[in-house]
């Protein structure tokens, strides 16, 4: 199925993604999107979670709202 919506951009540069479209691709409120231009169009897509140190993308674990890989987590914990 395919999902068009047209907005216009507030005064601050804002845009809002219908309802329609965040329950189709599961983003919430506090989801960090990744905004990119290519050419004459910008593709938004809900941000891949990766470790805050490492970018690893695999055994993350939530520390206050941030990805941390369990790797990185050792490496901290040994720093203690």
């Amino acid at each position: 199925m395919i999902f068009t919506n047209f907005r216009e951009i507030d005064k601050l540069g804002r845009i809002v993604i219908s309802k329609d479209i965040r329950r189709h691709l599961n983003i919430h409120a506090g989801d960090v999107l990744q905004i990119n231009a290519e050419g004459e169009s910008i593709i938004i897509k809900k941000a891949e979670k990766k470790c805050l140190f490492c970018n690893a993308d695999e055994n993350l674990v939530e520390l206050d709202g941030k990805s941390v890989c369990r790797d990185c987590v050792e490496k901290l914990r040994a720093l203690t």
